[in-house]
């Protein structure tokens, strides 16, 4: 069911953008869709347990973010072009959104792993420590050991869970951002901007647009963190 759920939230890019990246009051302007971004939210956060359902929904936004930054020509990267700079902040909250949801997973997933673990640990506590009960005298001290041995055992493995959850998130955070820098830089280049233009300071690129697309996309994160409850 995930991905014909993340073909079909494709299909509806262009409104998916508005409804992510905006702060609508009324229907999107290209299907009229009426979603609460909240609703969308979830939607896509169940959507995005599957991976590959996942990457349809973030391939279909990085298209879009893509062909808008197409329309804008040099000089629009050198001054204060106030509608590039709307597509940023719009595109860097879109991108943030399903970041934010995609990190929820991950945390998820280890948290099911942590689960597992736990359940493992309960399961021979009560195999391996119920057939040394009846053991006289001798009983009660050993099952005391294997739980002790027990716990020690699965805290180690979650905290190799935790350890390796936090390396995904960071990962996953980390080449959201690079994404959204490398693709604004990319089309700059492709424009004609040298890389020591647009590193300039002060500069449009360097102090609005970069810093535009840094706020909205921890912006975009944080909105999707307080729709999926965290």
């Amino acid at each position: 069911m995930r991905l014909p759920m993340a073909d079909m939230i494709a299909d509806y890019g262009s409104d998916v953008h508005q409804i992510l990246g905006k702060q609508m009051d009324g229907p999107t302007e290209f299907n009229q869709l009426e979603i609460d971004r909240g609703d969308l939210t979830r939607i896509i956060r169940a959507t995005a347990e599957d991976p590959n359902a996942y990457k349809i929904i973030h391939g279909s936004q990085s298209v879009v973010i893509g062909e808008g930054l197409a329309r804008f020509q040099a000089e629009d990267f050198r001054k204060g072009d106030v509608d590039l700079e709307a597509w940023v902040s719009q595109s860097a909250s879109v991108l943030g959104h399903l970041d934010g949801v995609r990190g929820d997973v991950i945390y998820d997933l280890g948290q099911a792993e942590k689960d597992a673990n736990n359940w493992k640990r309960m399961v021979n506590y009560h195999v391996v420590g119920g057939l040394l009960t009846p053991i006289p005298i001798a009983g009660d001290g050993i099952q005391r050991a294997v739980d002790w041995g027990l716990n020690g055992s699965v805290n180690e493995e979650n905290a190799k869970v935790d350890a390796a959850t936090r390396n995904n998130m960071i990962n996953h955070y980390d080449e959201g951002r690079r994404q959204l820098y490398g693709t604004l830089r990319m089309v700059a280049n492709a424009r004609g901007l040298s890389d020591e233009e647009l590193d300039a300071s002060p500069g449009w690129y360097e102090d609005v647009l970069q810093k535009a697309a840094e706020r909205d996309y921890r912006s975009g994160m944080g909105d999707a963190d307080g729709a999926m409850g965290r």
